[in-house]
């Protein structure tokens, strides 16, 4: 079964449009239609190809990308939960190609910051082994920020919560809509979904809590940012990839609602409203921009779009990979 128009339109057309768009106005900023070589980066170091390819960034987000990809996976599981009656090995097949392509970009991303730390430009001779381990224990931050424990989880923090809820409030708006099918099996989904709440939860902890992402407008901006970027492309397209598989195979029972209930679905879309509300107001009033590396808003957003270019086909994967995980019976995998 093919993705319906307005699934198309809302998990494809749109990013699409978004990332066009932002090309469109980076050619601008660049003052050329070929801007491949021209510095665009915020920073005032990248080009828009270093940019696309900005291997450090898309290292310190993987684990933030990982939790967003869990909560994209649990959510559509938990309503559309593939079918034990689906052909095993054909489902197989999608899952080892997932599988491939994860951990083709995994292995993009370190092996591209090792690479750059070598023989790059940016950092110091001293530094350069450490490229990995420092973005992965999520020190950096922004050029000339000093290197603090969880300071890049928590330049995330309300964002990427926003985003987990969101996530499931979608998949629920679309089951809403598609007349509660009962699926085979929710509990998956839910396991899926609560992992993805505990992941965020242990992280946050072992990453350090403050009032930073609250209260400083640097954090409340790039919060804001990261916001629109990831609900406005790497949101929709893993999105897409789990309903795309949920089409191809989850089974629901014919004729049968489903007993599932829909409050979660208006609290999580809630709780998404809620932090973006705070994000955007909190940086209207501590007047956020000015504290970005750019001054102008078109600077600081269009190019951002495409520093997680890694991070889109990397969650897509990853959720796509975990949506068709095996489920475990009383008798052992499913699958």
């Amino acid at each position: 079964m093919k993705l319906r128009t307005c699934e198309r339109v809302v998990f494809f057309y749109l990013p699409a449009l978004v990332l066009v768009t932002a090309f469109v106005g980076v050619c601008v900023q660049a003052g050329t239609p070929w801007p491949w070589n021209r510095v665009v980066h915020e920073d005032g170091q990248h080009t828009f190809l270093e940019t696309v390819f900005y291997f450090e960034h898309a290292t310190r987000e993987l684990v933030l990308d990982a939790v967003l990809a869990l909560a994209v996976a649990g959510g559509v599981r938990y309503f559309y939960p593939p079918s034990r009656a689906s052909g095993d090995a054909t489902l197989r097949g999608t899952r080892i190609w997932l599988a491939v392509w994860m951990l083709a970009m995994l292995a993009l991303i370190l092996g591209g910051t090792a690479y750059v730390n070598a023989f790059g430009r940016y950092y110091a001779a001293e530094a350069r082994g450490q490229a990995i381990l420092d973005n992965l224990a999520q020190y950096p931050t922004r050029p000339g920020a000093p290197f603090v424990w969880g300071a890049h989880w928590r330049y995330h923090f309300i964002e990427r919560f926003a985003e987990i809820a969101l996530a499931f409030c979608v998949a629920g708006v679309f089951w809403l809509r598609d007349g509660r099918p009962a699926g085979s099996d929710v509990r998956t989904g839910a396991s899926l979904y609560a992992g993805a709440l505990f992941v965020f939860a242990a992280a946050t902890m072992i990453f350090g809590v403050s009032v930073q992402p609250f209260r400083d407008p640097t954090y409340l901006g790039h919060q804001l940012r990261e916001l629109v970027t990831h609900t406005a492309v790497t949101l929709p397209l893993a999105l897409g990839t789990c309903f795309i598989l949920a089409h191809r195979f989850s089974l629901p029972a014919p004729n049968i609602g489903s007993s599932l209930r829909s409050w979660p679905i208006y609290v999580a879309g809630m709780v998404s409203v809620a932090c973006g509300a705070f994000l955007l107001i909190g940086s209207v009033l501590l007047k956020a921009q000015m504290y970005g590396q750019k001054k102008g808003l078109a600077e600081l957003l269009f190019p951002h779009f495409f520093e997680h270019s890694l991070g889109y086909v990397f969650v897509s994967a990853l959720a796509g990979f975990l949506y068709l995980w095996p489920a475990r019976t009383s008798h052992g995998p499913s699958r």
